[in-house]
């Protein structure tokens, strides 16, 4: 028996969603960390190289609450988090330009029409340099995961997934046959946003967030070999009647080209005699989770609607197959954060 744990991306909002949810698996008997593969898109690669890297559900819980001792020793860090996100990589309105229209360029690229356009052709470096790509700097992100993360990958089956700028094609670094990398900018590869952050080499390429190819990429826990999976997907949500609420449309019509994705990931996957349980919002709390994933928001305030949400679930799912393949024995929950 092998459980997989796939997390989704989901921006700023789907961090808090996660830790929230991984807070309630945690209550509900499942240790994270003990599972046999774990694959993270964007948001959802942060997540999985914490895990990794030793971080429990507890610790993001309580950093989400300024409570975890990293998170004390950056408050000021944190009052100023989304302004050091969006920190801009221009000074000029012709930096300005230079960096929209090169910006432009890498969202078309990403999803594979330049490749299909032009059967192949890569940009000059000269032209790169004219046009960079990506409008806010990720130089805060780069040094917050150097300082936490090892370089080092910590276990053989994390899975971080991004996408080949000039082809639109996903890698999964981790696998066999990926470019090595050090963890830190595979996951920073994984979080750059196409136009909005600059892509990452690695290897003489140039990655971007795999979430354009996949939001959660559930398919490579199938091929890891898992017998059962566990799927966060703070991009999906669980329509309990949200269609009949008119507020609630925007978000769920935002959404559904991530859901519709999802469902054919978990299809397949349940094809193959998988057990899947796919942990999602619930269609009332998109009217707080919202449509913009990397807006300002109240950290512990989304941990605990995704907290409450996903416990919820869980009392229903309680007999869920993938849900007793991951749950572990006290004496192993102990072993696990040894």
């Amino acid at each position: 028996m092998k459980t997989g744990l796939v997390l989704g991306g989901g921006g700023l909002i789907g961090m808090a969603y996660h830790a929230g949810a991984l807070k309630a698996l945690e209550d509900a008997g499942v240790d994270a960390r003990s599972s046999g593969a774990m694959v993270g898109t964007s948001a959802g690669s942060i997540m999985a190289s914490y895990l990794a890297a030793g971080w429990s559900a507890s610790d993001f819980y309580d950093y989400a609450h300024g409570k975890h001792p990293r998170a004390v020793a950056r408050a000021e860090d944190q009052r100023n988090e989304i302004r050091s996100v969006f920190t801009p990589l221009w000074t000029t309105p012709a930096e300005r330009a230079a960096r929209s229209i090169g910006s432009l360029f890498a969202i078309v690229s990403a999803r594979g029409y330049w490749r299909r356009a032009t059967r192949g052709w890569v940009p000059t470096d000269r032209m790169r340099r004219t046009f960079p790509a990506g409008m806010y700097s990720t130089t805060e992100t780069r040094l917050r995961l150097e300082e936490d993360l090892p370089r080092a990958w910590p276990r053989d089956d994390l899975f971080i997934c991004v996408a080949d700028l000039y082809t639109g094609e996903r890698v999964a670094f981790g696998t066999r046959g990926a470019p090595e990398a050090p963890l830190p900018a595979a996951v920073l590869a994984s979080t750059a946003i196409p136009g909005v952050f600059p892509p990452v080499k690695i290897g003489g390429r140039y990655f971007v967030d795999g979430g354009i190819v996949s939001a959660t990429s559930l398919d490579l826990a199938v091929a890891a070999g898992c017998t059962s999976i566990i799927c966060i997907a703070p991009l999906g949500y669980r329509n309990e009647g949200g269609l009949a609420e008119p507020r609630l449309w925007l978000p769920m019509a935002m959404r559904s080209l991530f859901a519709r994705s999802l469902r054919r990931e978990v299809t397949a996957a349940r094809a193959r005699g998988i057990d899947v349980l796919v942990i999602r919002p619930w269609a009332q709390d998109l009217a707080e989770l919202g449509t913009n994933s990397m807006r300002h928001f109240d950290r512990a305030r989304m941990v605990e609607i995704a907290y409450e949400g996903v416990a919820r679930l869980l009392e229903q799912e309680a007999d869920n197959p993938a849900l007793e393949a991951a749950r572990v024995t006290p004496a192993a929950r102990r072993s696990t954060s040894g």
